[in-house]
């Protein structure tokens, strides 16, 4: 008879692709990147949005229930956001004059 501990033994890892796909499918995700943005504080997502013109409503919604254009006005928002806050982040408060 097998105990638990030989049956874990002989049990195989999942391939890591298996598993991140259930990862997506649990949080309703389609990407990494998605997860990431769906758990952004709401603050920060305020000021994608509002960077990307997005409405208020934008805010609440997950990225994979954005539609192409609004998904595209956000990724362009988020890679001129970075660029331009590059050289002003990880600063000191008293560097920043």
């Amino acid at each position: 008879m097998e105990t638990t501990d030989q049956k874990f033994e002989h049990s195989y890892a999942r391939p890591a692709a298996e598993s991140i796909a259930c990862c997506h499918a649990l949080f309703n995700c389609k990407s990494q990147l998605g997860i990431s943005y769906d758990n952004l504080e709401d603050k920060v997502k305020r000021a994608l949005c509002f960077a990307a013109g997005l409405k208020q409503r934008h805010i609440s919604m997950k990225l994979h229930e954005l539609n192409t254009v609004e998904r595209k006005a956000l990724h362009n928002a988020i890679n001129t956001m970075a660029g331009a806050l590059q050289p002003l982040a990880n600063h000191s408060y008293n560097e920043f004059r």
